[in-house]
């Protein structure tokens, strides 16, 4: 096993986690470690630009 391998096992505690936040099922698409090559301002700032636009409505 590399150690850029994504298990299913990680992917199971990854849907638990986000699904216990969010109250809701959903299905995860795609999943992929990022490289990070040290951080710098540029990539930093577009992580959460990124991140910031992703909304989640949660009705009760």
């Amino acid at each position: 096993m590399s150690e850029q391998e994504i298990t299913p096992e990680l992917l199971i505690l990854m849907s638990a986690a986000i699904a216990a936040y969010l109250g809701k099922n959903f299905r995860i698409r795609r999943a992929r470690f990022i490289n990070d090559q040290g951080t710098s301002s540029w990539s930093q700032q577009g992580r959460v630009s990124i991140q910031s636009s992703h909304t989640f409505s949660i009705t009760k």
